[in-house]
């Protein structure tokens, strides 16, 4: 059992436990799926967290659905989605889930959350809600204390956190105010695609993803975070970012170490308060630089200092085409070496 949910609820808590666990009884009566369907698991908000659990946890080997209905889930700790063939589907923005003064835990974690990292986690599905991480509420980044002093406040305080995790889906999720990152990829993510994501008014990044390969984002809206809004700084390599913003976060539009063969297209970068985007190495780590990334069909203006930054001679090459760079503050490009960016078809 998880060392997150080891402990019985709280007696404050019974009565919701226990119509948690009955809804979660009718549930699998009233839903249960024909043959070669999954489960469905409808959960009110009249059920609160310990109804999301309890449908959690009844689920069959093989998985199923947990579908939250309208309402506002206020939590005292995280969902965790820790096994394989889980979706947890909501309504929409009418579903949120919010996270309760002091809570100092993420809002959902999929994957393990032990670390290291004790399993892979697979084919799991979020979409459809709004996580609300309540982070002027909150006393910690990271889960019940300062970062990093035992084994729980090695996870972030994000809205959303995916570690240890492959084939994932995330669709139709906005997150906001976390007290840390608004979604967050760590501990070896492959294969996975989130699409049309709102983050904004996070602490630190929109997006952040570390040690994440072959993974799609698409579509997405990344906004006045008070960092950056995408964020990749440790073997982040070979994965696709299409169609999507980062306007008016207090960095950089996007941040970049130790990333290479990625392919940013028709991405628009603007009014964020340092630089559109911003490729280094991490100077004490040697063969953390940024190379083989390509920017195609890309608008950068408005920018607070530069454009794009190439703070490193090790960053090249990398690849600028059919792109827009226009009206930063202090300069369009700005080279560690000469000749280290290849522009192409400027617009």
């Amino acid at each position: 059992m998880s060392p997150l949910h080891a402990h019985l609820p709280r007696r404050g808590h019974f009565l919701l436990w226990l119509i948690g666990c009955l809804t979660l009884g009718a549930s699998l009566r009233g839903e249960s799926a024909a043959a070669g369907e999954r489960i469905r698991v409808p959960v009110a908000a009249a059920a609160g967290e310990v109804g999301i659990q309890a449908a959690l946890a009844g689920l069959p080997p093989d998985g199923g659905v947990v579908e939250l209905g309208a309402g506002v889930f206020t939590l005292t700790r995280p969902i965790v989605i820790a096994r394989d063939d889980i979706e947890l589907r909501g309504q929409g923005p009418a579903t949120v889930l919010f996270l309760a003064p002091r809570a100092n835990c993420p809002v959902v974690l999929v994957g393990s959350p032990a670390t290291p990292v004790d399993r892979r986690v697979r084919r799991v599905t979020v979409r459809r809600l709004l996580m609300d991480g309540n982070r002027t509420e909150q006393q910690f980044e990271c889960y019940g204390g300062p970062c990093d002093e035992s084994h729980l406040t090695a996870l972030r305080n994000n809205g959303l956190t995916i570690r240890g995790a492959e084939d994932i889906l995330v669709e139709d999720v906005v997150t906001r105010r976390a007290r840390s990152g608004g979604v967050v990829l760590e501990k070896d993510c492959r294969r996975v695609r989130i699409d049309r994501l709102e983050a904004y008014e996070n602490e630190f990044d929109g997006l952040a993803a570390y040690e994440t390969e072959d993974s799609d984002f698409t579509r997405l809206n990344l906004h006045h975070n008070r960092s950056a809004g995408f964020s990749f700084d440790w073997r982040f390599n070979r994965n696709r970012i299409t169609d999507s913003i980062a306007s008016d976060n207090g960095s950089q539009g996007i941040f970049m170490r130790d990333s290479n063969h990625n392919l940013f297209e028709r991405v628009t970068l603007a009014n964020n308060g340092e630089q559109g985007v911003f490729l280094a190495e991490t100077r004490e780590l040697p063969g953390t630089a940024c190379r083989d990334n390509r920017f195609s069909g890309v608008t950068i203006t408005g920018n607070g200092t530069q454009g794009i930054r190439v703070n490193d001679a090790s960053c090249t090459p990398n690849r600028l085409e059919d792109s827009l760079v226009k009206d930063n503050r202090l300069e369009g490009i700005s080279l560690a070496a000469a000749g280290q960016l290849e522009v192409v078809r400027p617009r």
